[in-house]
């Protein structure tokens, strides 16, 4: 019997999306650039420019669509690692590169040809996104991916469980 709980696939997508989102609205609002305006950001690749001037409900949406976006991502490591054990075994190189491979892909080709246009923005940025998705992103995909799909997801059982994986597995 399945147990009660948010799904591994879910947990990593919402863990992720709250990482990386934190990260963008801590560095844009060093660039004085309000939280409001960057989670709009993430809401035009969906609903193009009128994000912008659709206020709260629009960042809201952002933040919606973002999380999804990171679930489906985790989803996908989930089901590419079950086909091919080594992204298990390997949790953390395979996880960075997935990172890295899924920022590239996305930010790269996805979402440009979505909004009409280029997304990589300053060198500094390009770094800490790259970065991001590599670490914040593609690691606990990997490491979630670990974690059976009955497992409870509560904030001190999930995540003891998921240590307990990851030093249980050789080879990380």
């Amino acid at each position: 019997m399945r147990q009660p709980g948010l799904h591994p696939a879910v947990a990593c997508g919402l863990l992720a999306a709250t990482l990386d989102l934190t990260l963008a609205v801590a560095w844009w609002a060093a660039e004085g650039v309000p939280p409001v305006r960057v989670l709009q950001a993430v809401a035009e690749w969906a609903i193009g420019a009128r994000a912008y001037g659709m206020g709260m409900a629009s960042a809201a949406f952002g933040v919606v669509f973002y999380a999804a976006l990171m679930c489906v991502l985790a989803a996908l490591y989930r089901g590419l690692s079950r086909g091919f054990p080594v992204l298990l075994r390997h949790a953390v190189a395979c996880g960075a590169a997935y990172g890295l491979a899924m920022y590239l892909l996305l930010f790269g080709a996805i979402l440009p040809a979505l909004v009409g246009r280029p997304l990589f923005g300053p060198q500094a940025w390009m770094a800490a996104c790259m970065l991001a998705y590599m670490f914040l992103i593609g690691v606990p995909c990997a490491l979630f991916a670990r974690v059976p799909a009955g497992s409870p997801q509560g904030p001190r059982r999930g995540a003891a469980a998921l240590l307990r994986l990851h030093a249980a597995k050789p080879g990380c």
